[in-house]
């Protein structure tokens, strides 16, 4: 009897707390189909956790994992690139458009990149296509280790563990390196074909403002070199990670464009300071080149992973809140 009446009395609560899941779990689900639908509540949240793994996760031994394999990959990158330039173009107009990178890279590593272009442009054309096959392979090879690292460091971002197989991830990398490498080639291609352009107004007499042409001839490699850089970390951010569902561009791109921004700012504030404020070469001897390489790619593998961490609290964030991932939007 006691215990009917025990019964009976949690019976109004049980169908209370019943009611209430029922009458929550019918409750519509907010959607969020693109970034700019976050609260500003929400934006703060996002913000807020992807600071806090910038500076409490491991990113710092991550960027310079990234930053031991893209020195080492440096080169044979430089090769790839010379020797498919070389196929359509003429490897004489690769040196001028470097002048968009002097600013960009300490002095003593664009004396070093510019000195191993010049030396691979002053080879035969004939030698860059004839060995193509094979040393291309073994070039993309080497180069593609710096992609692989950078893929695993995305993953952690992404607190997601690596489930593609072995063959499938090293197609990867290579498909990304080969890639990076082919926009690279088109974004020089850009950059040479824009002067030429412009000196068509000039042929064909049409008239433009006075300085325009100048302006635009000064400015136009820097706006080409944002947007190949813009659109290769939207690659990245997009087909590097091990995701477990698709996403769409209008994810990654904040993260893309927050990123090419800092590290514009970043490497302009490094080249600055190695240049003006800090001496390698009399630190490191003849080594200071190669570590301010080092150095520089470390900054930019940093500045990478806080888009990606970007990137990647936008991402959780919708799917917290929509119960879905955000390409199903």
């Amino acid at each position: 009897m006691q215990a009917d009446c025990s019964q009976a009395e949690h019976t109004p609560s049980e169908t209370k707390n019943q009611s209430t899941l029922n009458t929550s779990s019918s409750a519509p689900v907010r959607t969020i189909a693109r970034p700019s639908q976050f609260s500003r509540h929400e934006w703060r949240l996002i913000l807020s956790q992807a600071i806090k793994n910038i500076f409490s996760g491991p990113i710092t031994l991550v960027a310079a994992g990234c930053a031991f394999y893209t020195t080492l990959s440096l080169f044979p990158a430089i090769s790839s690139l010379i020797s498919i330039y070389g196929l359509a173009f003429d490897v004489q107009t690769v040196t001028p458009q470097l002048r968009v990178l002097r600013s960009l890279l300490p002095p003593a590593a664009y004396s070093l990149i510019y000195d191993r272009i010049q030396t691979l442009v002053a080879e035969p054309h004939s030698s860059l296509t004839l060995n193509l096959i094979i040393s291309l392979s073994v070039a993309l090879w080497s180069a593609s280790a710096a992609t692989r690292s950078i893929l695993a460091a995305l993953n952690i971002a992404y607190n997601t563990k690596e489930t593609r197989n072995f063959f499938v991830f090293q197609i990867t990398a290579l498909s990304m390196t080969l890639f990076a490498i082919l926009g690279a080639v088109l974004t020089i291609a850009i950059m040479v074909a824009v002067p030429l352009l412009l000196n068509m107004t000039m042929w064909l007499h049409i008239p433009t403002p006075p300085g325009s042409i100048e302006f635009v001839a000064q400015w136009s490699g820097p706006l080409v070199v944002f947007l190949f850089q813009t659109l290769a970390t939207c690659a990245l951010y997009r087909f590097g990670p091990d995701r477990h569902y698709r996403t769409n561009w209008r994810w990654v791109l904040p993260g893309a464009l927050f990123s090419t921004i800092t590290w514009v700012i970043s490497a302009l504030g490094f080249s600055y300071y190695v240049a003006h404020i800090a001496s390698y070469n009399a630190t490191y001897g003849p080594l200071g080149a190669f570590i301010g390489i080092m150095m520089w790619f470390f900054v930019s593998a940093w500045v990478v992973m806080m888009g990606a961490e970007l990137s990647a609290q936008m991402e959780g964030q919708a799917l917290e809140i929509s119960g879905k991932a955000p390409q199903q939007h």
